[in-house]
């Protein structure tokens, strides 16, 4: 609506230090999902039709009006009705491998429309840009043509992980058009997420929350309380930490120490944004009803987690591992069980192949990430620079960590955790300052004024531990002091 955004204008350049005008109608939009939430709780679960049009008419109302994404929701509607029929009407392994290769090309098509007016722009910045809906679209259809090609295997007799065995769609409860699009355009998480499957859907659409208010409000509303201190961090913080000043000149003649505290606590600034967002969202959709997962033997309601953050792993782990495994969960989930483990079970089953070919999935995960992220080449450095030091940091674990477990010595594990903290996280901050600047110099400068520490890092792990043989001189110093102990 033009009135509500010209208030937000105003409120931006009055509050909030000229904080771009559609990150705040999506905030915006997030706290109305919280309201209408209510309301979906109050339509009977006997009664799913109801709960679907609700769903879908609140999107439109929120997306649309609010966010004014008219192009978006024309975009997404038409995605979504021809990734249906290819559903309907496709069939084997060609199903899914059509509707993942017709929503990718559709995003990208979005993405690079997005980018070439960002170039255009003097500010470098489109305002209601549709494509993060579209992520999320793109993981749920996805994700759903997948399971209904389990659904299939699954009567075939065929061999499936557990989590396909559960989230696998028969083809005789093929979702219709209505149950379809009220899970595609879920009003509380349509926007930043988080994604779920079609199974999570069905069982909060038939979850009676009467019994049950108190509980669901107390955790929705104690994470929102999670996501608006977040976003005053990144309010008060953002105009003094941004990546961006990691390319200029005065940032390159700040002291060693200087840099790496000013690079962490910017990564900690620039998270907060994806924290408010993230925990907003997943506060609404909790309140709706999402990640009811049935009840236990006693009667009691089990949850699933459906948070797409955990943030004490991010910010207080000690290992990449960690601060990998608690970012974009939704999105890690869909890469592992969707395009890596599928992946390796192409792989094993073909004959003229070797079972041990992870190292060739990994890789092919690793371009699908860069591929639905976009087209900027400092997302594709992240990507790159991410799998090295994934490498690298488990060779150093690898290899170090026995060292300090033989010591049993207290102090020492302390003193390890620790560094591995504090390494860790200047290592993410360093690989994502790429995914921020997003252009080739941008991204070459920032590395090159915190001395391309990493990458030498990285290449000095190979060489000392599998090169110059530093990994073997250790098992050699282990094995030989547990053959003393023995003695």
């Amino acid at each position: 609506m033009l009135v509500l955004n010209r208030a937000l204008g105003w409120l931006s350049a009055t509050y909030l230090g000229g904080l771009p005008v559609d990150r705040i109608a999506t905030v915006v939009s997030v706290l109305l999902s919280y309201l209408l939430a209510h309301l979906f709780r109050r339509i009977p679960p006997t009664n799913p039709s109801a709960r679907h049009l609700f769903s879908i008419i609140s999107t439109v109302l929120l997306f649309g009006l609010v966010q004014e994404q008219y192009l978006g929701l024309v975009h997404l509607t038409v995605g979504a009705l021809v990734i249906y029929a290819l559903m309907r009407f496709l069939r084997g392994s060609l199903m899914p491998k059509a509707v993942f290769l017709v929503a990718m090309l559709h995003m990208s098509y979005s993405q690079l429309r997005r980018q070439w007016g960002e170039q255009a722009s003097e500010d470098k910045q489109i305002s209601f840009d549709y494509t993060g809906a579209q992520m999320v679209f793109v993981i749920k259809v996805t994700s759903l043509a997948f399971c209904l090609f389990d659904g299939q295997q699954l009567k075939k007799g065929a061999t499936l992980s557990a989590y396909q065995v559960k989230n696998a769609i028969a083809a005789d409860s093929a979702p219709s058009l209505l149950e379809y699009l009220g899970y595609v355009f879920f009003f509380p998480g349509f926007a930043v997420g988080p994604s779920f499957e079609m199974s999570a859907y069905r069982r909060m659409i038939s979850f009676d929350s009467t019994a049950h208010r108190r509980q669901l409000n107390t955790r929705a509303y104690s994470t929102l309380l999670v996501g608006l201190f977040w976003m005053v961090v990144y309010v008060v913080y953002n105009p003094a930490f941004t990546f961006l000043h990691l390319t200029t000149s005065e940032f390159k003649y700040k002291g060693i120490v200087a840099k790496a505290v000013y690079l962490c606590t910017t990564g900690v600034v620039v998270r907060a944004a994806y924290y408010t967002a993230w925990k907003m969202s997943e506060g609404a959709c909790i309140l709706a009803g999402l990640g009811f997962d049935g009840f236990d033997e006693a009667g009691s309601v089990r949850w699933m987690d459906i948070s797409n953050v955990h943030i004490s792993s991010v910010e207080l782990g000690t290992s990449i591992r960690e601060l990998i495994d608690g970012w974009n969960i939704g999105t890690n989930t869909w890469l592992r069980h969707h395009v890596y483990l599928r992946i390796m079970a192409n792989t094993q089953s073909a004959k003229h192949v070797p079972q041990s070919s992870s190292t060739a999935a990994t890789v092919m995960t690793f371009l699908v990430s860069a591929w639905w992220h976009g087209f900027y080449p400092g997302y594709y450095l992240t990507f790159v620079i991410a799998a090295l030091v994934s490498s690298a940091a488990r060779t150093l674990r690898r290899n170090l960590n026995p060292l300090v477990v033989q010591t049993n010595s207290p102090n020492a594990k302390l003193a390890y955790d620790l560094a591995g903290w504090a390494l860790s996280k200047y290592t993410l901050d360093f690989a994502v300052s790429p995914f921020m600047v997003l252009t080739l110099p941008l991204s070459v400068s920032a590395w090159r004024n915190n001395y391309f520490s990493v990458p030498i890092a990285v290449v000095l792990i190979h060489l000392t531990f599998n090169v110059l043989g530093g990994g073997q001189l250790i098992r050699t110093h282990l094995a030989a002091k547990r053959a003393s102990a023995k003695i």
